[in-house]
């Protein structure tokens, strides 16, 4: 029964050990199940600005120093997600993966629904999350409370 309705399994990845952790069990899902996973990350500026510009963007050399930084983040985002896929595919699991800009929450959500995914495999917080509070992350509780689909919540 489970089987037939676990085909799609979505997990938000960031390289924490909370998604760590969540993409393994997702594993044992996608084997057990014979579901596909979707690897899935999204790059947020607003959260990360370089030293000393605060946000601001005043010149073009600046603009050029945040279009650069974006580049080589999302070149680490894609390098971190190759390498969560090759675990995926040694276990013999079918697996892809996808970078997208933006909020994290609304982008997850958003992901989920176009595709379709029929569970959501996420740590209870991420690489922003304060680990030692024994609370979920914002956009993990975000993600709860707003799938469509089940969520597991991986600790």
């Amino acid at each position: 029964m489970y089987s037939k309705m676990l085909t799609k399994i979505l997990v938000p990845y960031d390289g924490s050990k909370f998604s760590i952790k969540a993409l393994t069990r997702a594993m044992e899902l996608a084997h057990n199940l014979d579901s596909e996973i979707f690897l899935f990350s999204v790059v947020n500026m607003s959260y990360i600005s370089p030293p000393g510009l605060l946000g601001l963007i005043k010149s073009k050399k600046e603009k050029i120093a945040i279009k650069k930084w974006s580049k080589s983040i999302e070149l680490d985002t894609e390098k971190m997600l190759k390498n969560a896929a090759k675990k995926c595919e040694s276990k013999g699991i079918t697996v892809s993966f996808r970078i997208e800009h933006g909020d994290v929450a609304d982008k997850i959500l958003d992901f989920a629904k176009r595709r379709k995914i029929s569970l959501i495999v996420i740590g209870s917080h991420g690489l922003h999350g304060i680990g030692k509070l024994k609370t979920l992350g914002s956009v993990s509780r975000r993600i709860s409370e707003n799938a469509k689909c089940p969520v597991l919540l991986i600790r």
